[in-house]
């Protein structure tokens, strides 16, 4: 489950997703912060319609992807949801219920960071979440240009 912990963003991709993954020590955070990195320096400013169009072909050959493992890390997400709803409705958080939820979602968190697959699942999506983000941003870049020249 990926925790807010900052509003600081930089460029067109907000961080704070990426610092919550670094909190959470996964594995290959590293390897998602230099790849946004070079999609930032790879797509510059949109400042002509090939360009656009160029960066839109790239933008859809990535976007089914994106929304297949988007659908993957919501299901996901939803144990860990229903976890925290049933944590949050424990009175005393520190009684064997309160305690049990909170053992079961440190073991099922370490499931999924054991597990490769999930790690190159989230690991891509991380990295696609950066780049369609950086492209869009973009996208609406050159579009307040485009306007304001008019």
């Amino acid at each position: 489950r990926e925790a807010v912990v900052s509003t600081q963003s930089t460029g067109s991709y907000n961080w704070k997703v990426v610092e919550a993954a670094s909190t959470l020590k996964l594995p290959f955070i590293n390897r998602v912060q230099e790849e946004i990195e070079r999609v930032q320096s790879h797509y510059v400013a949109i400042t002509t319609e090939e360009q656009r169009l160029q960066y839109a072909a790239d933008f859809e050959r990535d976007y089914e992807e994106y929304l297949s493992l988007k659908k993957k890390d919501g299901e996901i997400s939803e144990q860990f949801n229903k976890l925290k709803e049933r944590y949050d409705n424990t009175p005393d958080k520190r009684s064997s219920e309160g305690r049990q939820i909170n053992r079961k979602v440190r073991e099922l968190f370490k499931q999924y960071i054991r597990d490769s697959n999930w790690c190159r699942d989230k690991e891509r999506l991380m990295g696609l979440e950066g780049k369609l983000s950086h492209i869009k941003f973009l996208f609406k870049q050159f579009e307040r240009e485009k306007n304001s020249v008019v």
